[in-house]
């Protein structure tokens, strides 16, 4: 069976607590995030169970083999993920540039 996109968000940060987000999610599925451009910046990934409180959630860089529940540079990054309700991927410090940060979840 293939994969069916449900939902995709892309934000251009240009401040801390900017973030990409998408919600509403059916189980089981996948969520990748993308994060593109020059910029002096911390993206954090996290998910929800309620809707409400987000915690960290790792993800799999696409040029490693090693989770990481944060990005500093360009990347691409994807995981399996079920149960949760959203996720989102959110400037948590931000210095300088304009990343672009795109977040896609698709249903199995």
């Amino acid at each position: 069976m293939s994969a069916t996109l449900l939902k995709s968000n892309s934000v251009t940060v240009a401040a801390q607590n900017d973030a990409a987000s998408v919600s509403g999610l059916p189980s089981p599925g996948h969520v990748a995030v993308q994060v593109t451009g020059t910029f002096s910046a911390t993206i954090t990934f996290e998910a929800t169970v309620d809707g409400t409180n987000y915690v960290a959630f790792n993800m799999t860089p696409s040029n490693s083999g090693t989770d990481a529940s944060t990005a500093t540079a360009a990347g691409a990054f994807s995981k399996p993920a079920g149960g949760y309700s959203a996720f989102r991927a959110r400037c948590s410090t931000y210095g300088s540039g304009s990343p672009v940060v795109t977040i896609r979840y698709t249903a199995e």
